[in-house]
């Protein structure tokens, strides 16, 4: 008889807390992330998430979120030069699941094609600094 007594407590407990949690998860958006590649990474707002196929839904706060395939350090480079195909920026509602699929073979594409111009610019304001210093010391 007592055991039934602490363990109908303890299963009563349990459940309370069960139920406290799916309460505490209703505050949460969730994010389902896919895409048209295997072991791809993802990020969340910058930060690593994990290579697809993820085992589920990413819960999230509501709100907006930067959703893609560049960590934190070059997302701001890659917005600024506009890399549409890496990153979607999404609304995710409360107690709600968004599925948001990226395309992974544009991404390469578009980067190769963004990081040849960046190098092309950069050779170009070199070349340019190098033929001004090379005219200051030819004129005097």
């Amino acid at each position: 008889m007592r055991f039934k007594k602490y363990s109908l407590i303890v299963v009563l407990s349990l459940l309370s807390l069960h139920g406290q949690r799916s309460k505490d998860m209703e505050k949460f958006g969730f994010i389902d992330l896919k895409t048209d590649s295997m072991d791809v990474p993802f990020y969340i707002d910058g930060i690593y998430i994990g290579k697809n196929p993820l085992p589920g839904p990413i819960p999230v706060l509501p709100g907006f979120h930067l959703v893609g395939y560049l960590p934190r350090e070059l997302t701001k480079r890659y917005v600024e030069e506009d890399l549409s195909d890496a990153y979607k920026r999404v609304y995710v509602a409360p107690n709600d699941t968004l599925e948001v699929f990226l395309f992974y073979e544009n991404y390469i594409k578009e980067t190769k094609t963004l990081d040849a111009q960046f190098m092309v610019k950069k050779l170009t304001a070199l070349s340019l600094v190098l033929m001004a210093v090379f005219l200051v010391f030819q004129i005097s």
